[in-house]
């Protein structure tokens, strides 16, 4: 469980460092950013949690892929709502954070 948190916090300081360098730096920008990762990315990491316990999915490479993809489209809206601004550039933010966070997560715990 502690790795879990570990995920997120990391999650968090990548995507949160994504955005600014974006040029996402309003106080609600940013903590739009860290609520919006704080409900997927435990939701996602809860779920592969229990998937791997249970045997609900074979968590793999392309199951993992279709998570992220999903990711991307769930943050994607969620941005949307929250921060009314151009859907494309939310789009992009949405996609530049998840990818970002997903390959230097995978370099971090050893993925590939």
């Amino acid at each position: 469980m502690i790795l879990i948190l570990v995920a997120l916090v990391l999650t968090i300081l990548i995507e949160v460092a994504v955005a600014v360098v974006l040029g996402y730096r309003k106080k609600l920008e940013i903590a739009t950013v860290v609520l919006v990762n704080i409900i997927t990315n435990t939701i996602l990491n809860y779920f592969l949690y229990a998937s791997e316990h249970f045997k609900i999915i074979v968590v793999n490479t392309v199951m993992i892929t279709i998570l992220e993809a999903i990711i991307i489209l769930v943050e994607w809206q969620l941005l949307r709502f929250a921060l009314r601004q151009d859907s494309k550039k939310l789009f992009i933010l949405s996609f530049a954070m998840n990818i970002s966070s997903y390959l230097i997560g995978g370099l971090i715990f050893g993925w590939y």
